[in-house]
């Protein structure tokens, strides 16, 4: 699986957010999308999905035949809001998203799968089999955080687009997900955007840097130097006992 961007332009209310960007992303692996607040990196999130339409450029994705017929991408968006009031589970939000995959009637059609399917995703994401049952109006913001990262992860697509999956997680719980998606990374093509990709390094193919209409785009070596990151993280950018820091936070 791939995905080639080419000779990209995208604006929004009338400003130029990202101009004439050129990546190809090839799968498996993990692509990280770096750069300070307001860089793009949602946006371009939303253009790869097809919600933004670009001003000039596309975006090309070629697919395995053994994907065809299924969710072609699945995404985990930054921010969600739910209804305080939403008397919904955990497993029936899991349950209800994976079948709206299916063909009508979606929510009548018996399928032996789905309460295996389900379950092994929470149990991928690590959320205890006792809250299944829990209310989503009564979780933490790191559990759903979890819950959607599952919502994600349940639809099997080739390729993950994540917006920020690590935000609002504990510092132990990040470390669980890097792992998890440095895992799924051995068979998927993930896009994540990140203010901290120290994390994910292990398993990060190629980091794309936005920033003030510019881009880079590059290995790790050649992304994470104190050179390239200070053109777009100006004073945010520190170099320690020869080692760069990006002082940035969400």
């Amino acid at each position: 699986m791939k995905l080639v961007i080419e000779s990209l332009t995208i604006k929004r209310d009338g400003k130029t957010i990202l101009s004439n960007l050129c990546a190809e992303m090839e799968g498996p692996g993990l692509y990280q999308v770096i750069g300070p607040n307001g860089s793009g990196k949602t946006t371009l999130m939303l253009t790869i999905l097809g919600f933004i339409k670009p001003v000039s450029g596309n975006i090309r994705i070629h697919v395995d035949k053994k994907h065809r017929g299924q969710p072609l991408m699945a995404y985990m968006p930054q921010s969600y809001s739910l209804p305080s009031e939403a008397p919904i589970t955990i497993y029936e939000f899991i349950e209800g998203y994976y079948r709206l995959t299916f063909p009508w009637p979606r929510f009548i059609r018996r399928k032996p799968d789905i309460y295996e399917r389900v379950s092994k995703t929470l149990e991928l994401v690590k959320i205890p089999r006792s809250l299944w049952n829990e209310r989503l109006r009564n979780l933490s913001g790191g559990m759903i955080q979890r819950v959607f990262l599952a919502r994600t992860l349940v639809l099997d697509a080739p390729i993950l687009v994540l917006d920020e999956p690590l935000s609002n997680i504990d510092p132990e719980g990040k470390v669980e997900i890097s792992e998890l998606l440095g895992r799924l990374s051995r068979d998927k093509l993930i896009i994540i955007t990140s203010h901290d990709p120290i994390l994910l390094l292990d398993y990060t193919k190629k980091i794309l840097l936005l920033g003030y209409g510019y881009y880079a785009y590059g290995s790790v070596d050649e992304i994470l130097k104190y050179e390239v990151l200070s053109k777009f993280y100006k004073k945010c950018a520190v170099e320690l006992e020869k080692h760069v820091h990006i002082a940035d936070w969400h």
